[in-house]
């Protein structure tokens, strides 16, 4: 969407400042109630090389003692007679936060920083109540004196058709015709003014105005929804009061049955109206390609060069290509499940060396460039999506490398895990260091951090290319990997049958998968078969990625050998049975069948029961209790992009396996997954989406070490940070602590909403990361998901 198209319909004071204590903007909340919001400076981040302690702050703060006086402002109209001669708002209210933190730390008492000069810019928006309500098409004067630098009066035409307001939040991307169901939302948390009361609000038209008329194309009233009381989670505590994420009483604006393509903006009487947004059958691209691209730009072993991206980068952590990491990479005997904690003792590492390698390919995070078991999760969802609905994904869609071979994009970004591996399982056995298997942990935080560290013990910022001063060891062969492995393979070679592709590199995946699920089954040891607990918390269960490759080469090749050991891994999972985690894929895979053998009804039946009971759960009853619809799992606890990412993979498997069986159901789980994307894509308390560069509102600052010194001055487009985070304690230890902007907000922590607790904090590594597992491969899949099927006439199928 064009920021200059939206500006035009916002009929507001936006003046963007260079720094310090300037207006940002002044637009009506209602008729009755002006927000004026205003920012205290900004930081000069330091750069690549540099010392992270080099960020500067530059700020001016407000008078937020003089703002909080009715007698600072003054109040004109040369069109409304109650506003002839000036006057003061009746009341005042404020909510203020940090949003852009600095990396300073001036001193050390009490186990946390103490600093003696500002660490943070903040930004406040202060709620002016007007004694009389505005009229529709009068112009105001709002005189604020010397409180703000760049402006002393600013003024609006108020017009509810054109005048946005925070209080209407919609999809900021848009709708797509077909989907079941359309919201858009009324509601806003005024910090010390409590939640926004809309007078006799279900009397309140709402149209639906379409911008290349003016003229609206539906008109309706607000219903109301779920009030500020309403609880959103199990975890009652993560967003008091009652688990309530918006601490706010919500009313819907519903024009489910508008199907005609066009832009357009909610209009609220009395209000205001929203961002524009589209309705089109494909607007779901918008969220795909650059959530999909975020995986290209986060590849591991390669240089990132134009015409695939602006955002060049030399190839990190390869050892053939990256200088001075050559003989950095070695292979250790010791499994990565056998380690005590994230990572193992160097000295053990060292101790099971077999020797260096050549490997190179991984994925790397925001600001961890180490490889995972987990990261296999971005080949299964990729490919599960493509595999349900194949017509929505092209070749060259991407602007990837692989762009133009005849497979389609997501397929080929599927595969470049799997591609390492094989590489990887390759080398291993041609130098005599393995037998067959792999280890998917790859460990460079066992022997050094990420950032440079000069003698005297300044640490300077750094890219990932620029990561040679330490060691780095793949973990050991090992059943788990080896398995999760083996099933991705076997997908990926079910994937291009489905495209009529052969393998553009000529890679066997039936081979590869077959080869190292008998590798796994011939190498588990005593006591492999039990639960193991990561340093994470989280626990592997071998019986999982059995599962899904047996499963997965099942469904391959018919053989009965592989449904006998699916079937014995999954004999546990009885029809009222929540499918979550590693423990899904091999169902879904299952259910979802398309290979030659049949599968055995008793347990097709079984599984199908699960996979429905799941999305009765997390599609249909969580998003039935969240006032803004979305789904998930009800018990999530809000951190590392619960409030971000749509999880909600298993409503699409349930949307295809009941398409024809249960169209009706198929319509509620479809409609469930647009209501949840609604809200990652700006109806939440923000109104912007969770995406870098993505909507006219968007996360601007985040923890990505590549992208601070990738000397754009920007991030790429597709990222999606952890954050909001829910608060583990009163007090942060230092700017990298994801508690370290409870104390720049007004009013207390306590009484923020969870959804807003967006601080914009880059320092903070859990505050404002992403992984690709947890962020980009779920979002990536569920937004193509949502894509335009192309070979069926439009929409989600």
């Amino acid at each position: 969407m064009k920021i200059l198209h939206v500006l035009s319909f916002a009929c507001l004071l936006s003046l963007r400042a260079a720094w310090a204590s300037d207006i940002v903007s002044l637009q009506p909340l209602t008729d009755s109630i002006l927000m004026l919001e205003l920012k205290d400076g900004h930081v000069q981040y330091h750069q690549r090389g540099q010392p992270v302690s080099a960020d500067k702050v530059i700020t001016d703060p407000l008078d937020v003692a003089r703002a909080a006086q009715p007698g600072s402002y003054r109040i004109t109209s040369p069109d409304d007679p109650a506003y002839k001669d000036s006057v003061s708002p009746a009341a005042i209210g404020r909510k203020s936060k940090g949003v852009e933190f600095a990396w300073i730390r001036n001193g050390w008492a009490n186990n946390r920083v103490v600093n003696t000069e500002p660490d943070h810019v903040k930004e406040h928006w202060i709620y002016l109540h007007l004694p009389t309500p505005m009229k529709p098409g009068m112009t105001y004067e709002v005189e604020t004196g010397d409180l703000a630098k760049n402006a002393r009066v600013s003024k609006l035409t108020y017009d509810p058709e054109k005048a946005r307001s925070e209080a209407v939040h919609v999809n900021t991307l848009g709708y797509v015709p077909g989907a079941p169901e359309k919201y858009a939302y009324v509601y806003h948390w005024m910090g010390d003014r409590g939640a926004l009361t809309v007078a006799d609000a279900e009397k309140r038209a709402f149209h639906l105005i379409d911008i290349s008329t003016g003229k609206s194309v539906f008109d309706g009233t607000l219903k109301y929804r779920k009030g500020r009381d309403n609880p959103e989670t199990y975890q009652v505590n993560d967003s008091p009061p009652f688990g309530n994420f918006l601490k706010a009483d919500v009313w819907e604006c519903d024009f489910s049955t508008v199907t005609t393509p066009g832009t357009y903006v909610v209009s609220v009487d009395g209000v205001g109206c929203s961002w524009p947004f589209r309705i089109d059958a494909d607007v779901y691209r918008q969220a795909f390609r650059p959530v999909a691209r975020a995986l290209y730009h986060n590849r591991s072993g390669i240089a990132l060069t134009r015409p695939y991206t602006e955002f060049e980068r030399p190839a990190p952590h390869h050892p053939g290509l990256t200088p001075g990491f050559a003989g950095r990479l070695f292979y250790t005997t010791s499994r990565f499940a056998d380690w005590s904690g994230e990572n193992a003792k160097p000295a053990e590492l060292k101790a099971a060396a077999k020797g260096p390698l050549d490997a190179w390919g991984w994925y790397q995070d925001a600001g961890d460039w180490d490889g995972y078991y987990s990261h296999m999760r971005v080949p299964q969802e990729l490919l599960m999506v493509y595999e349900m609905a194949p017509g929505k994904f092209t070749d060259g869609e991407l602007n990837i490398p692989e762009s133009g071979n005849g497979v389609p994009d997501i397929v080929d970004e599927a595969a470049w895990l799997p591609r390492y591996g094989h590489r990887l399982r390759q080398e291993l056995m041609a130098k005599g260091y393995g037998t067959g298997g792999l280890g998917l942990r790859v460990s460079g935080d066992g022997f050094g951090k990420d950032t440079k560290t000069l003698p005297d013990g300044t640490q300077v910022g750094q890219g990932s290319w620029e990561d040679v001063n330490r060691e780095w060891a793949v973990s050991g062969e090992d059943p788990w990997s080896t398995y999760r492995y083996a099933g991705a393979a076997a997908q990926l070679a079910f994937a291009l049958k489905l495209a009529k592709a052969p393998d553009p590199e000529g890679v066997d995946w039936e081979k590869e998968a077959r080869e190292a699920y008998d590798w796994a089954e011939k190498n588990t040891r005593p006591g492999d078969e039990e639960p193991r607990r990561l340093f994470d918390s989280s626990t592997i269960v071998l019986a999982e990625p059995r599962s899904y490759a047996a499963a997965a080469l099942f469904r391959l090749t018919g053989e009965r050998r592989y449904e006998e050991r699916f079937l014995a891994d999954t004999a546990g999972i009885k029809s009222g049975a929540i499918l979550s985690g590693e423990r899904a894929y091999g169902p879904w895979v299952y259910a979802l069948g398309g290979g030659p053998s049949p599968a055995d009804p008793a347990t097709l039946e079984r599984i199908r029961a699960a996979i429905f009971k799941t999305a009765d759960e997390n599609i249909l009853n969580t998003s039935s209790k969240r006032a803004l619809r979305w789904g998930g799992n009800f018990g999530m606890p809000m951190l590392i992009g619960q409030q971000t990412t749509p999880w909600v993979l298993d409503g699409a498997v349930a949307y295809t396996l009941a398409r024809d069986s249960d169209p009706e159901k198929a319509r509620r789980y479809l409609a469930g997954l647009y209501t949840t994307c609604d809200y990652f894509l700006g109806t939440n308390s923000l109104n912007q989406t969770w995406i870098t560069g993505v909507g006219p509102r968007y996360p601007t600052q985040i923890f990505h070490l590549d992208a601070w010194y990738n000397g754009k001055g920007r991030f790429q487009e597709g990222l999606i940070p952890y954050s909001p985070w829910r608060k583990g304690k009163d007090l942060g230890q230092g700017p990298w602590d994801s508690d370290w902007a409870n104390s720049s907000v007004y009013p207390a922590i306590d009484e923020w909403p969870g959804n807003e607790r967006w601080f914009s904090n880059r320092c903070s590594p859990m505050g404002s990361e992403f992984t690709i597992h947890q962020n980009l491969a779920p979002a990536a899949a569920i937004y193509g998901f949502l894509c335009e099927d192309k070979t069926s006439g439009g929409g989600s199928r």
